[in-house]
């Protein structure tokens, strides 16, 4: 079986949010031969843009926040505020750090384990008609794009497409497109788990 997965696949496994145990369980089942797992190359490298991103926001509060708690700190009634806050600050510098590692880690495991869907021009054309037939955004539509054209060259006989992005992708056009191609949609890992289970055992 086929098991496709994206960016927030990654983003889940990586920075350890609530379905976590059960993409580092599919993860394994791959390692371990019973599924062949198969992700874009862009959703190995989007998530870094959006971990660099969240660190730039937190970075920016951080230095927003000392400098409000310096400007307190002459006033003698807030002058215990900012040793207060400096739990906070320090929390926010190691959370980038812990997500910039654990995206590494990840993405680490996803290279040695998964297929990778190439992102070539023949994805890209296909991606800009998507956008349009389908009203995804790029992003999305460069993932549907991939994933079809990774199902349509290989032709598996079953297989699953897991995405947290239900809003977008539980589309009655794209549910079609995908079982035609023998794919089912899975909007919760969890839910993708318990159905690779009992198809791998």
């Amino acid at each position: 079986m086929n098991v496709y997965v994206e960016s927030n696949f990654v983003l889940e496994h990586a920075l350890e949010q609530g379905e976590c145990d059960s993409c580092a369980e599919i993860i394994r089942l791959a390692a371990e031969g019973k599924v062949n797992l198969v992700i874009p190359a862009f959703s190995l490298a989007e998530p870094h843009h959006v971990i660099f991103n969240k660190a730039k926001m937190r970075s920016r509060l951080g230095d927003d926040l000392r400098i409000h708690l310096g400007e307190l700190a002459r006033s003698k009634p807030h002058r215990g505020i900012p040793a207060t806050f400096d739990a906070l600050i320090a929390a926010l510098v190691a959370s980038a750090q812990f997500e910039r590692e654990g995206l590494r880690r990840t993405v680490s495991a996803l290279i040695q384990t998964a297929e990778i869907i190439p992102l070539d021009a023949a994805v890209l054309t296909s991606a800009a008609r998507m956008e349009v037939s389908y009203g995804l955004s790029g992003q999305d539509a460069i993932v549907l794009a991939s994933t079809v054209a990774h199902m349509e060259d290989k032709a598996p006989s079953e297989s699953c497409f897991l995405n947290r992005n239900s809003k977008d992708f539980d589309d009655p056009d794209i549910l079609e497109r995908l079982e035609s191609l023998n794919c089912r949609f899975f909007p919760r890992f969890a839910s993708a788990l318990s159905y690779i289970s009992t198809r791998s055992a």
